[in-house]
Parts: C-alpha cells; sequence; structure tokens
C-alpha cells in the first residue's frame, strides 16, 4: 500500500541558528547577563531597528543555554508564517528538531484538519511540554514580519499559558508582540536598541581586535561616537576603511546620521568592488535565501558557490545558514540596499532575475518560494500554473493546509476560471470540513466548465458532483448523495481508486441512514480494494467505520468493534498514532468500549477525538464523542465537564447547521436536567429544539425526531402522564422495527417498559422489557441498559431474583442470570462513585456578595476562558486535577453559578477577565 507521501519540503535552514565563527563575533558578555539574570521569565523580547545585532544576541544565548543543556529550537520566520497553520507546522518542526519525542504527529494534525487545530495543536503542544520536564527554548527570528492576527494569537497563547519550564526568545524590530500582560507578571526581559548598540569597549574590540583596522584611540572614539554605536554602521565603516588611503579623515567627515551613513559607506563598498562581483550581488539580491547552483542560475556566473564564500570572505553582510556552508542569506539592511540600487541602476533586469529564481525553486519542489518569485515577477499566471499542476497531489497526500496556504498567495481573480485547480480546492476544504468555501469552489467549477463538451471537462464536472456528495454527507444530508455518485461504483470503474474508494464511502453512509445495513457491510467488502491502492487512510478508515455503524446499528458488536479495531490500526500505521485520522476512527470504538463497560478505555479514546472539535468527523462520530464522552464525565462526577462538553456539542451542531447532533446533545442535556430534578430546565431544553422534525423515509430525520420524541416522552413521565409518555415512544418503537434497526428498537423497547412500570402495569413492563434484554445478552449490551436509570435496574433485579427462584414469567425466553447480575453489579459500581450527584443550579443559590477571587482562581478562569479542559489546567499549572477542581468550587461559589461558561460570563460581567 502507498502510505502518505512526505510533506513539501521544508526549508531547513528555517530552523538552524545563522553560523556565525565565534572568533568573527564582539561577545556580548553583559547582554548575555541581563538574559541570565531573566531566564526564569516567560519571554525574552529582542527588540530594535535593522543592523543592531538581534539575531547575533539571540544565537550567544543560544549556544550558552545549550552548554547548559537546555535545547533550543530556532525557527528563522519569514511572511509566508503568516497563515498560522505554516506558522505552527513550522514552530513544530523547529522543536521535533532539537527534542525528536515532542510533537510527534500534530504536524500531520494541522495539515488534515481544519481552524480547530490551532486550538488543539497549541494545546498539545504547552501538555507535551509540561510533561517533558525538561527545560526547553524557542526561538521566534524575525517576528516584525508577523502581522496576521491569528499568528499573534498562537504566541499570545503560548505566552500565556506556556509550562514553567518553556522559554521564549523572539527577536523583532517592533516592541510586538504584546507584552503588557507579562510585565505586570515580571516575566519579560527587554532588551532594546539603546542596550543593543556597542559600548566604547565593544567598539574597540570590534574595530581593533576584530577587524584589525589601524587606527588610534581618538579615531574609535570619534566613530563610535558618531555611529552612537550602531553595529551594522560600525561593520560598514570597517569595509569602507579598509580601502581608504586617509582613515582619519574618512572618520572625520562623518555625519553622524545614521541612516545617512549606512548609505554612504554602502555605496563606498559597492563601488569599490570588481564589476562582476558587485552584479552578482546585485542580481542574487532578489532571492531571500541562496545556495551556490540557485546563485548561479540567477546571476548567469558559473561559479555560484566560490562567489558566495568569496562575499563571506570579505564580510559583505552575508550570512551561513547552515554548518556545511551550503545555504547564505544578507542581513536584511544590506538586502535592502542592494535591491534599491538593483531598482536604480538595472529596473529592466529584474523580471527576468525572479523568473529564473522562480523556475529554480520549482525544479525543486519549492513551490512555496516558486510562486513567490513569480509573483515578484508578475507571472501571476504562471503562479497559478505551479500550484495547479501540484494542487490534487497535495490533496491525496492529505496536505490540504498547505495547498489551501499556497492558493491563498494566488491573485483572487484568476481562480475561479481554473477548473481543475478548484476541484483540488472544493476538495480540500471539504475534508476540512468548512462546507461554505468547498460549496463556492465547486460552483467556480462548473460555471467554467458550463458549456465544456469534451471528456477532461466531463471527467472534471463529474468529480464535482463526489465532492458535493461528500459536503452533503458531512453536513448530514443523503437526498442527492446517491444519485451523485453512482458512476463511481460500478463494476471495473476506470477512475482513481481514490474517487473510487470516496464514492463507495458516501454510498454506505447512505446504506446506513436508509436502513441497508446488509448492503452497507457488502458494499464496504468490496470497497476495499480500492481502499488499498488510495494514498493516506482516510478512504479505508471511514469505509471500515461505516462498515461498523451498520453492524452496531444491527446489534452485531462483535462485529462492529473488529470493523472499528482495523480503522484504528490502519490509521495509526499509515498516520500515526495521535493523527487526526486515528482519532476519528477512535470515536465509535470508544463508544463500543462505552458500551462494553470498559469505561477508562473509553474515555481515553473520545477525549482524543474531543480534542479535534467541531471537525470530528461526520455527524455519527461527533454525537458519540460529546454524548458518551459526556456521560462518562458524570460517571466521574465531573458534572462541570458535562455542561461544558454539551454547551461545545452544542455549539458545533449550531456552526455546521447539524439538526441531529443538536437534538443529540439537548437529549443528554434534557436527562441530566430530570436526573438532577430541575423538570424547569428540561423543559426548556426542549423549548430549544425549535424545528420539529416530521415523519420520513430519511434515517437521519427519523433519528433526530426519535431523540425529540424520546424528550418529549421523558418530561411527560416526569409530570406524571404516563399515558402521554407511552405514545410517543410507541410510534417510535413501531418505526424502529418497521426498518429493522435493531438498536433503536431495543432502546424504545427500554423507554416503553420504564414508563409501564411507572405507571403500575409491571407485567407489561416486563413483556416488553425481555426480548430487549435478550438482544442485550447476546449482543453484549451494558450501558444502554444502565443508563436507562433505577426503575429500569428494578425489573431487571426481579427478573434476577425471579431466575434464581425459578419463576421465571411464562412465555417469555430467558435472560441470562450472568448478563442479569452484570448489570446490576456495575450499576451498583456507579452508585459507589456517586455518579450524578446532586448540584445546585445557580436559580436556587443565594450568592454571597460579589466576594474577590485570588491570583490563582483568575489565572484559572483565563485558562477556562480559552476553553482548556480541567485536565490542560492542571498540566499548564503544574497542579493536581482535584486540585483544580477545588478551585473551580470555589470559584463557583464566589461568582454565584455552577458552569464553566457562566462563571467566564460573570467574570466578564464583573470586569474580572476583560
Amino acid at each position: 500500500m502507498d502510505t502518505k507521501a512526505p510533506p513539501t519540503p521544508a526549508v531547513s535552514t528555517k530552523f538552524q541558528a545563522p553560523t556565525y565563527d565565534d572568533d568573527g563575533l564582539v561577545s556580548r558578555d553583559r547582554l548575555i547577563d541581563v538574559l541570565r539574570e531573566g531566564r526564569a521569565k516567560r519571554l525574552a523580547l529582542i527588540h530594535a531597528p535593522a543592523g543592531f545585532g538581534k539575531t547575533t544576541l539571540a544565537v550567544q544565548w543560544q549556544r550558552v543555554l545549550r552548554i547548559e543543556g537546555v535545547p533550543v529550537a530556532w525557527l528563522s520566520l519569514d511572511r509566508d508564517d503568516n497563515d498560522v497553520v505554516w506558522f505552527l507546522s513550522h514552530l513544530i518542526e523547529a522543536v521535533r528538531r532539537v527534542e525528536p519525542t515532542l510533537a510527534g504527529d500534530l504536524v500531520d494534525v494541522l495539515e488534515e484538519h481544519s481552524d480547530d487545530a490551532q486550538r488543539y495543536v497549541l494545546t498539545e503542544l504547552v501538555n507535551q511540554v509540561a510533561e517533558h520536564r525538561r527545560p526547553l527554548a524557542i526561538v521566534l527570528d524575525d517576528w516584525h514580519l508577523i502581522d496576521a492576527p491569528t499568528t499573534a494569537a498562537a504566541l499570545e497563547f503560548l505566552l500565556d499559558v506556556g509550562p514553567d519550564n518553556l522559554r521564549l526568545i523572539v527577536t523583532s524590530r517592533t516592541r510586538s508582540p504584546a507584552v503588557g500582560r507579562l510585565r505586570v507578571r515580571n516575566q519579560v526581559t527587554e532588551i532594546d536598541a539603546t542596550q543593543l548598540r556597542f559600548d566604547h569597549k565593544e567598539s574597540v574590540a570590534f574595530l581593533l581586535d576584530l577587524n584589525a583596522l589601524d587606527l588610534d584611540s581618538e579615531d574609535v572614539h570619534r566613530l563610535w561616537s558618531s555611529t552612537d554605536g550602531w553595529v551594522a554602521a560600525l561593520q560598514l565603516a570597517t569595509l569602507s576603511l579598509r580601502n581608504s588611503d586617509d582613515p582619519s579623515a574618512l572618520i572625520r567627515g562623518f555625519s553622524g546620521r545614521h541612516h545617512s551613513i549606512g548609505d554612504y559607506l554602502a555605496e563606498n563598498v559597492l563601488n569599490a568592488l570588481p564589476a562582476d562581483l558587485l552584479d552578482f550581488l546585485l542580481t542574487t539580491s532578489v532571492c531571500d535565501r541562496l545556495c551556490g547552483d540557485l546563485a548561479a542560475a540567477v546571476s548567469g556566473q558559473r561559479r555560484g558557490q566560490a562567489l558566495l564564500e568569496d562575499l563571506e570572505r570579505r564580510d559583505m553582510f552575508l550570512r551561513p545558514l547552515d554548518d556545511n556552508r551550503e545555504w547564505f542569506r544578507y542581513h536584511h539592511l544590506f538586502a535592502g540596499y542592494l535591491q534599491r540600487r538593483l531598482e536604480r541602476d538595472h529596473a529592466d533586469r529584474i523580471v527576468t532575475l525572479h523568473r529564473t529564481a522562480s523556475a529554480w525553486f520549482a525544479d525543486h519542489d519549492l513551490l512555496s518560494e516558486a510562486v513567490t518569485h513569480a509573483l515578484a515577477a508578475g507571472n501571476d499566471t504562471g503562479a497559478v500554473d505551479l500550484v495547479e499542476r501540484q494542487a490534487m497531489h497535495l490533496v491525496e497526500h492529505s496536505r490540504m493546509a498547505t495547498l489551501l496556504g499556497l492558493v491563498n498567495k494566488l491573485p483572487k481573480f484568476l481562480l475561479p476560471s481554473r477548473p481543475t485547480l478548484q476541484i483540488a480546492v472544493a476538495w480540500a476544504n471539504c475534508l476540512l470540513q468548512r462546507a461554505q468555501p468547498a460549496q463556492t469552489a465547486i460552483d467556480h467549477v462548473r460555471a467554467a466548465l458550463a458549456s465544456a463538451t469534451d471528456d477532461t471537462s466531463k471527467d472534471i464536472l463529474g468529480e464535482a458532483d463526489v465532492v458535493q456528495a461528500c459536503i452533503d454527507v458531512y453536513g448530514d444530508r443523503i437526498d442527492r448523495a446517491a444519485t451523485l455518485v453512482a458512476p463511481y461504483i460500478v463494476d471495473n470503474p476506470g477512475y482513481r481508486p481514490w474517487l473510487v474508494a470516496v464514492s463507495s464511502n458516501i454510498r454506505t453512509f447512505v446504506d446506513i441512514h436508509t436502513f441497508d445495513y446488509r448492503t452497507a457491510q457488502t458494499r464496504q467488502q468490496w470497497a476495499n480494494a480500492f481502499h488499498a491502492t488510495t494514498r493516506g487512510p482516510y478512504a479505508g478508515v471511514y469505509g471500515r467505520c461505516f462498515a461498523g455503524l451498520a453492524a452496531f446499528a444491527q446489534l452485531d458488536l462483535v462485529t462492529a468493534e473488529r470493523l472499528y479495531q482495523e480503522a484504528v490500526a490502519l490509521a495509526r500505521r499509515v498516520a500515526g498514532q495521535h493523527s487526526h485520522a486515528a482519532r476519528l476512527a477512535g470515536a465509535p470504538l470508544g463508544r463500543l468500549y462505552y458500551e462494553r463497560g470498559e469505561t477508562d478505555a473509553a474515555e481515553r479514546l473520545l477525549e482524543e477525538c474531543h480534542e479535534l472539535g467541531a471537525e470530528s468527523g461526520v455527524a455519527d462520530f461527533m454525537i458519540v464523542t460529546y454524548t458518551t464522552l459526556a456521560r462518562i464525565k458524570a460517571l466521574r462526577g465531573d458534572i462541570e465537564d458535562v455542561w461544558s462538553l454539551l454547551d461545545e456539542g452544542d455549539e458545533a451542531a449550531s456552526q455546521l447547521a447539524l439538526p441531529r447532533l443538536s437534538a443529540a446533545v439537548d437529549y443528554e442535556r434534557l436527562r441530566l436536567h430530570l436526573a438532577l430534578g430541575d423538570t424547569g430546565s428540561a423543559q426548556n431544553v426542549l423549548a430549544h429544539q425549535t424545528e420539529e422534525i416530521a415523519r420520513g423515509d430519511d434515517g437521519i430525520a427519523m433519528a433526530t425526531r426519535h431523540y425529540q420524541l424520546t424528550m418529549r416522552a421523558r418530561i411527560l413521565t416526569a409530570q406524571g402522564d404516563y399515558a402521554g409518555a407511552l405514545r410517543p415512544l410507541s410510534e417510535i418503537f413501531h418505526e424502529s422495527s418497521s426498518v429493522a434497526w435493531r438498536y433503536a428498537e431495543t432502546t424504545a423497547r427500554i423507554e416503553l417498559a420504564i414508563v409501564l412500570s411507572l405507571s403500575g402495569d409491571s407485567d407489561a413492563a416486563v413483556h416488553t422489557v425481555v426480548p430487549a434484554l435478550v438482544s442485550g445478552a447476546r449482543s453484549g449490551l451494558v450501558r444502554t441498559v444502565i443508563d436507562a436509570g433505577p426503575e429500569l435496574l428494578k425489573i431487571v433485579g426481579r427478573l434476577r431474583d425471579a431466575g434464581r427462584c425459578r419463576r421465571w414469567p411464562a412465555g417469555l425466553p430467558t435472560v441470562p442470570s450472568d448478563y442479569l447480575s452484570r448489570l446490576l453489579a456495575t450499576a451498583h459500581a456507579d452508585a459507589e462513585r456517586a455518579a450524578i450527584p446532586i448540584i445546585d443550579r445557580p436559580a436556587e443559590r443565594n450568592p454571597t456578595p460579589e466576594e474577590p477571587l485570588n491570583a490563582r482562581e483568575i489565572d484559572i478562569l483565563r485558562l477556562l476562558d480559552r476553553g482548556l479542559s480541567n485536565t490542560e489546567i492542571a498540566r499548564n499549572l503544574g497542579l493536581t486535577i482535584n486540585t483544580i477542581k477545588w478551585y473551580l468550587k470555589s470559584i463557583y461559589t464566589k461568582l454565584g453559578v455552577a458552569r464553566r461558561g457562566e462563571s467566564v460570563s460573570e467574570a466578564r460581567r464583573r470586569r474580572i477577565l476583560t
């Protein structure tokens, strides 16, 4: 099987500090001492204009930390890092290069995931660093190139909630990132231009010791005074003074204005160079980084590597970017001089130079830089061509975020007319569950090919139908999906295996929700050959999970478990232990483990899927994640986590327009309110279901309607209207039976038996529930029975006793006594844990006056506001889960609330949070 291809090559020099010889640097001991004094602080911010030695100081500090045993990750930023997904992927790669055990699969999660990936990846990175316990430092060089709010927010997250063993070192031409909060908490060390200027002693060392200039003390003092210790000006001065017959006269002529000095010295340095070397400097200045082959291609001079090494020997502001001196970069200040002179003297050559650079990068599979240079050359069409040629390759290798980042660099007006590119954009957005952008791309495809009749165009339009069906399935719609994918699931289809595999999965989803469960499983057996030849794990993972859903619906839990386990194993083998695909597959498997009573294993899998947030697969996966995990949290007594989960699920349902998910979440809310004795709030939950679903053949609509009917029946039962409750439950039972939906039929029997028992008709309750218990014993249902509540467990207890006394009800099949005993034993263990403790609701409290929160409680509130779970808060603050829960109870008491979301809202009202 062809596993996932390697990603688009990362620029390795982004993750390496510039290489300086120790003998060629002035040691900044006084500044190192400042950094050493502040080493316990979260941030070291080194900010000044160009040419003040910010990066050089960061390199020296990196070397000090490494000598002391601290791993230091290095990330040289560029404009592309304004795309937050690219920034995070580069940040993770930088960390992995110095600590390979950290952040193993997080880049794949970013590529295969969407907007919620940013929160998840940052949180997971912080947690892994915290658990690692060893110190870790990260250098972010040239932060001033970042102006995107999303990327800035990512850094602010690391600054706000990073663990105590994480240190950030940021160099920037501006004072950003904002450090107000960190300064208040004494968590930032700042070094600015005033501190970075060479003092007199450092200037002497630079001019006399390093550069061996023949200057007397008065000349040195005058030069230091006139440049005010500006490092770049001093370096330019050394180059100019080496070629001067009268250094003292040159020094006396300095005006003292930094930028005019810089311009003057640069002109003198450049004019003194041989013509071929000057031309080499000017032409190669169009590239942000250079190697010998690239420099030769752009300059037209064959000796590219030799010329780069010559420039380095001449101290021409050329920095090596790696230990092998293969890649180089001009100092930003000097590159600016070169580019301005190129524009002044050879403006007619600039387009050709960028075209040549673009072609070189494209030939070496460095797509982002190829696109950048094509755009700089004004070759917008060529830039689009570059991305279009690689677009589907990126999608099929699960590099969706990379593709969309490249597309965002392109001129928007050229994109709608490119159907081949748009179909890839549609796939990328669809697989990231961004329905509206995916739909927009499909609309562009259809508009561009509206009148086309050639075979290629027809194929693209056909593929657009498959994407449309995929969008529909993620949106929990099946009304047209089967028709759209029909051409791709015939015998001997002549299409790419990936298209056939995806189409088979879509059709299987339709099979499940039209109750054709046997066909769903048979179809996936046919599709396995196509899954095996697709790149990446997704087709095979979804196929196995969908076949498992069909088996589960028929109460064949053995087959369902096998298929779910195969899906998880495939995802982990192909994409990694913690990949997006593995987490998706873990949702239905976690649901099955919970059903079997294996709560710990279920919780681990569901927590991992929950981290994916609102993009954790189709609605079926999201439902089992939010509702099953909520039940597990209730068993643990973590009621605040239950409310938080259900609130999050409701938000996801609203965001993605998923009525079935909304109904499932509300059903869990209603159950909990009734368990807490709060009928009024339960009625409010039912009122939240404003769109009443009509009867129909669509299984998605039927499931949504069944949730609503069950909620109505539960409220009627709580009000003592048993006859009223029996009517909707009987309707659910007959509908489920008519379509052979065995699991739904079984749960309907259980609900009916509870109401019958409460109404006093014990015999009818027993006759109704025994067939459900027989099915449960055969298939291994545990939690479905126990979670139905104490009234059903009374019936189970009476049946167990009847079996022991040989008084089993006449005419009914026997339920194995060991199964009944297991149900009762598990329920007893729940009671021992105080499964659903009674918690006062806000309306029932008499809040104390506005008691102030302490500093730790405010820190916890800030992390709550960022959406962190109790476990994540504990990791970030270095506290235990129980300590966090203790603080939460104190926060709730002081604020007069009972839920996480309410505490944040109240804190905002009181201006504790702003």
